[in-house]
């Protein structure tokens, strides 16, 4: 087997972990910023092992994590470097979830947890990026809403 130098070949390749995160609404609509010691309100999540259903997998880790039942929807964001691992740089992929209820059960990953408005979330994120997540994820979902709404009025 033959392996190439990347940097002989004029490109380089991300080299560090893989997680998921979910932009976690609650029934209300609310949005669920989670923290842990002295880093800001974030979404909850975690790695994905090789060979998982990324689905499935960020499922389990949100109700590991957080003590949710959720039902993971698209993806709407990815992102590199947001969440540092040493000296491993992180490509995350951010999903929009709905969780069933708002009964946190926080696991010993975060050390505190929030409720927030869209726009309040929003304004706790560090990150660009991490601000447009959140707006990708709430009007991906009223386009949802609008589209399942026009079609319960052609049904009847």
């Amino acid at each position: 087997m033959v392996r190439l130098n990347p940097h002989t070949m004029g490109e380089s390749y991300f080299r560090g972990h893989v997680t998921q995160r979910g932009i976690v609404f609650g029934p209300r609509g609310d949005v669920l910023l989670v923290t842990s010691g002295l880093r800001p309100w974030t979404f909850p999540g975690g790695r994905i092992e090789a060979e998982s259903d990324p689905e499935a997998a960020l499922r389990r880790t949100l109700y590991e994590r957080v003590g949710l039942h959720t039902t993971v929807e698209e993806p709407v964001k990815t992102v590199t470097d947001i969440w540092g691992s040493g000296d491993e740089p992180v490509y995350a992929v951010l999903y929009r979830v709905q969780a069933r209820s708002r009964d946190v059960e926080l696991g010993d990953e975060h050390d505190d947890f929030c409720w927030y408005t869209p726009d309040g979330a929003v304004e706790e994120m560090h990150f660009k990026s991490l601000e447009s997540a959140v707006e990708r994820a709430v009007a991906n979902h009223e386009v949802a809403e609008r589209a399942a709404e026009t079609e319960d009025a052609d049904s009847e």
